[in-house]
């Protein structure tokens, strides 16, 4: 089964608040249609990328990842087999006068289209063939004098109020001054990943920042969201303010940030976050608070990727918090999720009420194999619930390690087909192997057991680096 957000023994769970808005709270995961189609491609995790060159490396002028993958999911009644390949390409001019970088992937359903009732139907499915290919990005970067950045082609900006995608060109200034000011701006086609056609899509604005005094940097954005789709036509402006300020020492590191974004000239929504790291004492803290601050209907498609599935999404807020500290044999990571809409007769499915508590100790080298256990407490609405997670992991001759172990969700949130999924408890083994330099293997499997059925995946994949 192919959820959009998963939440795991150590993360929370709500996608809700990434429907509200791309930089929702951590816990909400990543739930724009464009990750969505990434995210069947993310590498295992444990399995990190090999090959980057480091610092006094050599650059190569074609660097990249050739990954393939298969996957198969299962219940007792159906079955879903899925091939891909992908290829993550950097290009460098050895003159320096240009680079570029590619992302594309093929898909292949080796047993067919899937209904929208199978329990396996996924974005591919709405496809009229059983073989796809996909661009996700492919831009050139060119070097010129007074800009910072000319890049053209199909690119994903991130650093906008929310994440878009887009045909077309952005360009930005050189910092000047001694606030370091910058101007820029973008605009092009507006790209939405499985939807059949861009026509009268377009995404375009500008933005600015600045530094306001030591260390702390103002940046304000202004987008332009053009979208047609299902026969209706959306026009949106979005306005967002940023301020970001870090503190900086020797053996520690602190950064707050306030956001707050306007839609048609109304508050959208405000979210603050806050981090530090203390490395001599081995001590981290952070937090986040994400308020929506307006009822959210049918927009265009950056801001609004899921509401003809959800609906209305109502006013809510969330807050989380996690402290860890690690001493030579022993660490702990506590921390709490809370959510809450504004409305009691508003709640409902995808926009729920609940608390989760939760402590995680780590026993790394005191034993053959890292321990892992975790204690969860959680309420919401007519629930309370207390569960565990545990997982136990071991590196092999520093060539093959293996992973096992097991997470419970209270929800999970299957954003494309509308169903929500209650007291899931999924357990997990990984094996990760390297064959060579710049390549490796990883194999996945997980056991699902909810509230409606079992389910199994598998997941093998292939990476060559270079």
């Amino acid at each position: 089964m192919h959820l959009v957000s998963r939440a795991g023994a150590c993360c929370a769970l709500t996608a809700l608040g990434c429907v509200a808005a791309q930089e929702a709270p951590p816990s909400a995961g990543r739930t724009a249609a464009s990750d969505a189609a990434r995210s069947e491609d993310v590498t295992i995790e444990g399995a990190p990328f090999e090959g980057a060159a480091g610092e006094g490396d050599k650059i190569e002028p074609i660097t990249g990842q050739l990954l393939s993958r298969y996957r198969g999911r299962f219940t007792n009644d159906e079955s879903d087999h899925d091939l891909y390949e992908t290829v993550d390409l950097a290009v460098t001019d050895p003159g320096g006068r240009w680079s570029g970088a590619l992302l594309a992937r093929a898909a292949y359903d080796l047993d067919g289209r899937a209904s929208g009732q199978d329990d396996f139907f996924s974005l591919l499915d709405t496809y009229e063939h059983s073989f796809e290919t996909q661009l996700f990005h492919a831009y050139l970067d060119v070097e010129t004098g007074p800009l910072a950045l000319l890049r053209l082609g199909r690119q994903t900006l991130y650093e906008t109020p929310v994440t878009l995608l887009l045909d077309g060109v952005r360009a930005e200034l050189e910092p000047w001054g001694s606030r370091r000011a910058t101007l820029g701006v973008f605009g092009g086609v507006g790209e939405h990943p499985y939807e059949s056609s861009s026509e009268d899509d377009l995404a375009y604005g500008a933005f600015g920042s600045l530094d306001v005094w030591s260390g702390a940097e103002l940046r304000a954005d202004w987008l332009r969201l053009e979208d047609a789709r299902l026969g209706v036509e959306h026009e949106n402006d979005l306005f967002g303010l940023v301020l970001g300020q870090d503190f900086l020492a020797e053996d520690h590191a602190t950064r707050f940030d306030a956001r707050f974004t306007s839609l048609e000239d109304d508050g959208r929504d405000v979210r603050l976050s806050g981090s530090h790291v203390d490395s001599q004492r081995n001590f981290t803290l952070q937090g986040s608070l994400y308020k929506l601050l307006q009822t959210q209907a049918q927009l265009a498609a950056p801001l609004d990727p899921f509401s003809d599935t959800l609906f209305e999404l109502f006013p809510y807020y969330q807050l989380g918090f996690s402290a860890s500290k690690d001493w030579t044999d022993f660490a702990l990571l506590s921390g709490l999720d809370l959510r809450r809409v504004e409305e009691d007769s508003d709640e409902g499915e995808f926009n729920r009420d609940f608390e989760r508590y939760y402590l995680t100790g780590t026993l790394p080298d005191a034993l053959p194999v890292t321990v892992s256990v975790t204690g969860e407490v959680w309420r919401a609405t007519d629930t309370d619930y207390e569960t565990w997670g545990a997982s136990l992991a071991r590196a092999f001759d520093q060539r093959w390690d293996a992973t096992l172990g097991s997470h419970y969700s209270l929800y999970e949130y299957d954003l494309l087909s509308g169903e929500e999924r209650d007291h899931v408890r999924t357990t997990y083994l990984d094996l990760r192997w390297k064959t060579g330099r710049g390549r490796r293997w990883a194999l996945r499997y997980e056991f699902e057991r909810n509230d409606f059925d079992d389910y199994h995946d598998v997941r093998l994949e292939y990476a060559w680096n270079f």
